[in-house]
């Protein structure tokens, strides 16, 4: 299987805070850096799918930073084809640093803290621009994936999302909240829809739309689903007791989720049934929930401990 993805991508320094005097001293505490990687939403989903043996082609232009040209490094690790990553003096690298650590009451709590290379506190990402980018992408590229993947309604993706859908790939669309123009652009545009019912709780939207997958995740509560308008499909949590770091957990679910499509020879929106969905959901879960016992969004696989 193939899949061409774009969108957030970044750099994760992770560090974790030890207590040497107990957890009711957390004001007193060692940190260490424990993981430096390629990570974001799509990032990740193209690094998880290659480890499940699919060719993965992330689109991404990074800087020439330190932190850039170690995303590139650390998506070749993983297995991706970077044949479309380039790290140029225009370019634009995101940094996130995460920290693992415990509240007033000791319980786990985690803060990210989001910039770019220079000490910059604001995340620098470069858009593909639609007047000339997306096209040229398009005239030039000399396979059809068999899924485009995207997580940000920008115009030069909505572009390869429409290009790319008219082909034959699955669309795959990922938003972190849907209220803008763009948002409901790249939904029109695309095949399944996931989201945090976290970020987004109003669903109302869903009912405008009969030829699409929509996916909930709700946390603690499991997840549901929506196929063509159909309702709403509530599937329970895969329950895990030890728990070390929730983050990437969507992400697992998103990548085994289509993972379990292919296997059933039903990546296309055609060929889906409430039963096909219900059984890849589940499966995807499970992976899911094993990946939260790891720290990091790709503990389970991390090539940079």
């Amino acid at each position: 299987m193939k899949i061409i993805g774009t969108g957030i991508f970044n750099w994760d320094s992770i560090f974790v805070r030890e207590y040497p005097q107990g957890p009711q001293r957390n004001r007193i505490f060692d940190e260490k850096l424990v993981v430096e990687d390629v990570g974001g939403t799509c990032g990740n989903v193209m690094c998880m799918l290659a480890h499940f043996g699919w060719e993965t082609f992330p689109v991404t232009n990074l800087d020439r930073s330190e932190e850039g040209l170690g995303m590139t490094e650390s998506l070749k690790d993983y297995g991706c084809d970077c044949r479309f990553v380039t790290n140029t003096d225009k370019g634009g690298t995101t940094i996130l640093t995460i920290r693992h650590g415990l509240d007033e009451n000791g319980n786990k709590k985690m803060s990210v803290r989001q910039g770019s290379p220079g000490g910059s506190r604001f995340p620098r990402r470069k858009h593909l621009r639609l007047r000339d980018q997306a096209p040229a992408f398009i005239e030039a590229l000399d396979f059809v994936p068999d899924v485009f993947f995207f997580d940000d309604p920008a115009a030069g993706y909505r572009y390869l999302a429409r290009e790319l859908r008219e082909k034959g790939a699955l669309v795959y669309f990922e938003p972190s909240a849907i209220k803008e123009t763009a948002d409901f652009k790249s939904i029109a545009a695309s095949d399944i829809i996931k989201f945090s019912g976290e970020n987004i709780q109003d669903v109302s939207f869903v009912n405008d739309y009969k030829d699409k997958l929509f996916i909930q995740t709700l946390g603690s509560e499991g997840l549901r689903f929506n196929l063509r308008g159909e309702g709403w499909v509530k599937l329970p949590p895969v329950e895990n007791d030890n728990v070390a770091d929730w983050d990437g957990a969507g992400d697992w679910t998103t990548s085994a989720f289509l993972n379990a499509l292919a296997e059933s020879e039903a990546l296309s929106i055609k060929r889906l049934t409430s039963e096909v969905v219900k059984k890849a959901l589940e499966s995807a879960q499970i992976v899911a929930s094993k990946s939260v016992s790891y720290i990091g969004s790709k503990g389970m696989i991390c090539k940079n401990y």
